[in-house]
């Protein structure tokens, strides 16, 4: 890898204007509205005092793949999700028009038999005030590309759980055709999507999206009913892929006022698929109206 290159890559600023159907199929295809009777749900899944998910950010203003430009030695083939993060800094209102800027803020050479990871920072900012919703840090895990004598430790380390057992777990059911509601939110990676494209990746089906399972993450400590205010933390380290008809078990503890610990198996495989999470709440502003948004 060229880390360099990675580190000094120019991405071009994306703009995006959500529409109400825009927030109405990320919630639903993370699973929200899936019992109609749940009020605490509706909210994000009909027009009707539409609010959207906290965790949409990560849908919205995809930098596309850049990773394959061959300046930078990146095995494309070869990378996976790593960790995921996302800082809420304002509500962001069904309606935003969106100016998203990407830049590369690390790269670490885990040695030439563990690969590399670089971390990828996005920003999505109200495009007519500059007002900040959200921050997030991906880390792409590129499996062949190490050993190219760069830094060997982590700016970020995501801290191991608490001992001892969880406070609260919920249960997680997902769909059988999850992921081919997911992949509508723009990413269409047919390893989700076609069988024969998933079996040649060493997969018996289509795997569901890592970043789907993040969504999960935010609508379990919904159901559990653990947060006292909006989120505005939520990070992840990703274990093992989840197919889709699989049901997660969220164990979470809770830390202190506002903070809690989680991870998530798949019981039948015997499996933590999600592992190391941490999430956070706290109170924000309401999202400004449409018109206020338009004041200088």
């Amino acid at each position: 890898m060229n880390s360099e290159a990675v580190l000094g890559f120019h991405f071009p600023p994306v703009r995006q204007t959500l529409t109400d159907t825009d927030c109405m199929l990320y919630a639903l295809s993370i699973g929200l509205g899936s019992d109609p009777m749940r009020e605490d749900e509706l909210g994000y899944v009909f027009e009707e005092d539409l609010r959207t998910f906290p965790t949409m950010p990560v849908v919205l203003g995809h930098p596309g793949t850049w990773y394959k430009h061959p300046g930078l030695g990146i095995t494309a083939s070869m990378i996976v999700h790593g960790t995921q993060r996302i800082e809420i800094h304002s509500l962001m209102p069904p309606d935003a028009s969106l100016l998203v800027h990407h830049r590369n803020i690390e790269v670490t050479d885990k040695g030439a038999d563990k690969g590399a990871i670089f971390v990828t920072e996005r920003t999505l900012t109200d495009e007519s005030t500059g007002r900040v919703f959200a921050r997030l840090e991906n880390a792409t895990f590129c499996r062949a590309d190490g050993g190219f004598g760069g830094n060997p430790q982590s700016m970020r380390e995501f801290a191991p759980l608490p001992e001892g057992p969880p406070d609260v777990s919920v249960e997680m059911p997902t769909a059988l055709n999850q992921a081919l509601y997911y992949r509508l939110n723009g990413d269409r990676n047919p390893l989700h999507a076609s069988p024969a494209f998933a079996a040649k990746a060493g997969f018996p089906r289509p795997i569901l999206h890592g970043l789907c399972s993040f969504g999960i993450a935010g609508h379990a400590l919904l159901r559990a009913g653990v947060q006292s205010a909006p989120l505005r933390m939520l990070e992840v380290r990703f274990s093992k892929p989840v197919f889709p008809g699989e049901t997660l078990r969220f164990d979470i503890w809770k830390e202190g006022q506002g903070q809690y610990a989680f991870r998530a198996h798949v019981d039948a495989r015997k499996l933590v698929v999600l592992d190391r999470g941490r999430a956070s709440f706290r109170d924000f502003a309401p999202p400004e109206s449409p018109s206020e948004r338009a004041q200088p």
